[in-house]
């Protein structure tokens, strides 16, 4: 069920969660909440169903973990400019659906497309913050431009770059999965890049060039050659991989 990553940081083997053993603290990150509203309004029109995905994701994650602290790592919604009627909905009903699977704490630690939402947050009664620091655990969503040393952590969590693999088989067709990070920073601090929930993310993958990650941290101060990917993948379980380096090698790049 739990594979260890490091220090005390798990994956949900087959799911996109990271489980906190030290704090039985669940962390999700990037579901993009009201992405179809969003959309509509470009003209662009999807089915309206991630947040059913989301929530039953979520619910089967939270029954087998049962972890007393909910932390959501960033883009909890997805419109820049507004909050739309469908993402205060959703957030209001995912915050519901944590505190009847007797979650005690919820955190949301704010991503890029987390604007106007502080104050639904403080009526539903969770907590909001740029940066959450556990001890030597920083947690942001990725997206603020900072010396990682500042953040106060030995290790890094972060969300916002939606990593993903691409993979060919025998046939020479290629195959997307996205995948949880571990690496190092030229800082000496270690890092975890998380993988994210929304369904209609098509996923940023990965690959030795530097500028082509959204992070600036990634950008900045990651060993990329070292980054190591873990499949993350509900059929296929949790799949380790050489590092980025060693695939770059193999011809994989």
């Amino acid at each position: 069920m739990l594979f260890k990553l490091i220090r005390d940081v798990y994956i949900v083997k087959g799911f996109p969660a990271l489980y906190l053993s030290r704090y039985d603290a669940l962390i999700i990150a990037d579901m993009h909440l009201g992405f179809e509203e969003a959309m509509a309004i470009k003209g662009i029109y999807v089915p309206q169903m991630q947040f059913k995905e989301i929530a039953e994701k979520v619910s089967n994650i939270i029954s087998m973990i049962k972890p007393s602290w909910i932390i959501i790592n960033g883009d909890i919604k997805h419109e820049f400019t507004k909050l739309l009627k469908q993402e205060r909905k959703e957030i209001s009903a995912l915050i519901s659906l944590l505190r009847s699977k007797n979650v005690k704490h919820i955190t949301v630690v704010r991503g890029n497309h987390d604007t106007f939402i502080s104050p639904l947050l403080r009526r539903l009664g969770v907590g909001y913050i740029d940066i959450l620091v556990l001890d030597d655990i920083a947690i942001t969503h990725g997206h603020i431009d900072v010396d990682p040393k500042k953040l106060g952590g030995e290790l890094i969590i972060l969300g916002h770059e939606h990593p993903a693999i691409v993979l060919r088989d025998e046939l020479d067709i290629a195959h997307k999965f996205p995948c949880v990070v571990v690496g190092k920073l030229k800082t000496g601090q270690e890092i975890v890049i998380m993988p994210h929930l929304s369904i209609y993310a098509s996923g940023n993958v990965l690959t030795l060039d530097r500028e082509s990650y959204l992070s600036p941290i990634v950008k900045k101060y990651c060993l990329i050659e070292e980054l190591v990917p873990y499949i993350v993948d509900e059929n296929l379980g949790l799949l380790e991989l050489p590092n980025l380096g060693t695939l770059a090698s193999m011809g994989h790049f």
